[in-house]
């Protein structure tokens, strides 16, 4: 399926024949099991493109990055194993990752879905795993059709709802309400470096968004799980806006060995 027809469908659409030519790059050391996964995607109406070795599909991406929409990748593989190829792929394109292997330890698995995966499929594969796989691909677009950036900041859902009542008030109470919001804004710009939490004001949290999460994961990797802490994760990130708290947070989310002192 060319890349052209996810943008004619237009934002927050797919293409009328979706999934169908659904383009799966599948990256296995096992000539069998590529054979077999090859012919169960044919199967879907999917296209198929096959490699051997994740150094080989790492290249061909970095080629064209518009040539798949999703990667099936086995876990253990010589030279670079699938979780090497799933950090670059995080890290360089925006690409949804499928792990698979026969090893269905709870640590292999928990390790692929920490580290970015979409999925994992325990070998041997059946077609019922792969006739869904699509959704992810619908998944990753949708998240990029909102076109949030790093820094975009939400409010409470009990502050939205106080915003909507607002709305039914009298034009006396908005007009005194906002003349103490505004008064409000003022204190702040004009030297207020502190505000007491113990306040009314709500500071906004920060949503996690894909290129933020990949600079979060970049860190984590380059400090090493055990050494990955709040404080040295921040100081890697280096990204305005982003404080110790939320990405403590932000490990407590995820659920890995993460240090959280």
């Amino acid at each position: 399926m060319p890349a052209a027809s996810w943008k004619s469908a237009g934002a927050g659409s797919v293409p009328d024949k979706f999934p169908a030519g659904l383009r799966v790059l599948v990256v296995d050391d096992d000539p069998t099991c590529l054979m077999i996964i090859e012919k169960m995607l044919k199967k879907c109406n999917y296209e198929a493109i096959i490699c051997n070795k994740a150094e080989f599909g790492l290249s061909l991406l970095r080629e064209n990055k518009n040539r798949c929409d999703i990667v099936l990748s086995d876990v253990h593989m010589p030279n670079m194993d699938g979780f090497k190829l799933l950090q670059h792929i995080e890290l360089e394109m925006d690409l949804p990752v499928i792990m698979m292997s026969a090893d269905d330890s709870k640590s292999i698995v928990m390790k692929g879905v920490t580290h970015g995966a979409c999925d994992y499929i325990i070998k041997p594969v059946r077609i019922e795993s792969l006739r869904n796989i699509w959704q992810h691909v619908v998944r990753r677009r949708q998240h990029k059709w909102k076109h949030f950036d790093p820094l975009t900041c939400a409010y409470d859902v009990d502050q939205r709802h106080n915003v909507s009542e607002d709305v039914n008030h009298t034009s006396s109470e908005n007009d005194e309400r906002n003349s103490r919001n505004a008064k409000r804004r003022i204190d702040d710009e004009d030297g207020s470096k502190e505000r007491d939490e113990s306040s009314s004001y709500k500071k906004p949290r920060v949503i996690w968004t894909m290129k933020l999460h990949q600079q979060f994961v970049a860190a984590v990797n380059q400090l090493g799980v055990d050494k990955a802490v709040p404080k040295k994760i921040l100081e890697l990130m280096n990204a305005p806006g982003i404080t110790r708290e939320s990405i403590a947070s932000h490990l407590q989310a995820n659920p890995t060995n993460y240090n959280l002192s």
